[in-house]
């Protein structure tokens, strides 16, 4: 036989991923391996269901921090912007503003009413063909060319 030598070597137990207590009975030396933990399918789904909820919020929180802005390193003062009368005097201003306005979109929309009226009035009358494209258009007689 060609085969070489026989390895008997490797063969044993791996056993460093094991733990195990080495204790002595009544003189003689005994090895336990401890008991693991032994969790069911659905206590497994559970705490992996509970990770991924974990790392969601962990994503989101994160997303929050950064769309937060930066923080304002040299605040404006207080009389940044001064106010001469107050919100109050400004409304008034709008208010007057949008009623001297108003005659003006009063009287375009006036304006527009009478143009659309006289189209609807052209678009309605009746007009002779002849008298609009001329009696020649039609060749001799009034009737057109075969």
């Amino acid at each position: 036989m060609r085969g070489g030598k026989r390895k008997r070597h490797g063969k044993k137990a791996d056993v460093s991923k094991v733990k195990f207590n080495i204790t002595k009975k009544r003189g003689k030396t005994v090895v336990t391996a401890e008991k693991e933990l032994i969790r069911t399918k659905a206590e497994l789904e559970d705490e992996i269901k509970k990770l991924k909820e974990a790392k969601k919020e962990a994503t989101k929180t994160k997303a929050r921090k950064r769309r937060a802005p930066a923080p304002i390193k040299e605040r404006k003062a207080l009389d940044y912007d001064p106010v001469d009368a107050g919100m109050r005097k400004d409304l008034e201003a709008k208010r007057a503003a949008r009623e001297a306005s108003k005659a003006e979109r009063d009287a375009a929309r006036a304006r527009r009413e009478i143009a659309r009226q006289k189209k609807d009035q052209r678009g309605k009358e009746e007009v002779s063909l002849k008298d609009v494209l001329g009696g020649d258009f039609f060749g001799p007689g009034g009737v057109a060319p075969e």
